[in-house]
């Protein structure tokens, strides 16, 4: 993660916003059960951070050694048709965020109604310093 995400949580972070450190055996385990690799930057803020976010933000991640809402997310927009390169980051409840985990590990939006992608960042870090950064103006 670049610098400024680790300010801004360093910052705003309040207690239990984040589950806490993953281990490399539960990330393990919920790229097998999703069928993917993680993204690098995705990998390292689940190793860092587990699940969550600062000022409203709630990046699905790792909770538990047993327990992963990225998981849990992920299979349940796949019933929906979402295809299988992408992991669910963010429910936004009318859309969500998710990660490419294949190619450029693009952020896009996807809707479950339409089926639309919708590229929206290069990076998981230019999404995740984007959604706290508005976050934090509107908090």
């Amino acid at each position: 993660m670049n610098s400024e995400i680790l300010q801004m949580i360093d910052e705003y972070e309040e207690d239990k916003d984040f589950f806490g450190k993953a281990s490399e055996e539960a990330i393990k385990k919920a790229e097998k059960r999703l069928g993917v690799t993680f993204p690098p930057q995705y990998r390292e803020y689940v190793k860092n951070y587990g699940a969550g976010g600062i000022c409203g933000v709630r990046i699905s991640g790792i909770e538990k050694e047993d327990y992963a809402s990225v998981v849990e997310d992920t299979e349940s927009y796949r019933d929906f048709g979402l295809p299988p390169k992408y992991i669910v980051i963010e429910d936004v409840d009318e859309f969500i965020y998710c990660l490419s985990t294949v190619e450029e590990y693009k952020v896009i939006r996807w809707d479950r109604t339409t089926k639309e992608e919708i590229k929206r960042y290069n990076t998981f870090d230019e999404y995740l310093q984007d959604m706290f950064q508005e976050a934090i103006d509107n908090w």
